[in-house]
């Protein structure tokens, strides 16, 4: 997902709390930055909490 489009969901979704359901490689000007995306909120994750939640639902 393109950053601007993440900051763009940022904003629509305000501070409302999100599960993160899916995350998304993020896009800087076509190149990855190393972080990911919520699709559903933008909230921005790196590759470390991407870890964490995925491992919390595997539980």
């Amino acid at each position: 997902m393109q950053a601007k489009k993440a900051d763009a969901l940022r904003t629509e979704w305000g501070d409302r709390p999100c599960d993160h359901p899916a995350l998304a490689k993020e896009y800087a000007e076509g190149k990855r930055t190393g972080d990911y995306v919520c699709t559903q909120c933008g909230a921005k994750v790196s590759f470390r909490e991407r870890a964490e939640i995925l491992a919390s639902r595997r539980t």
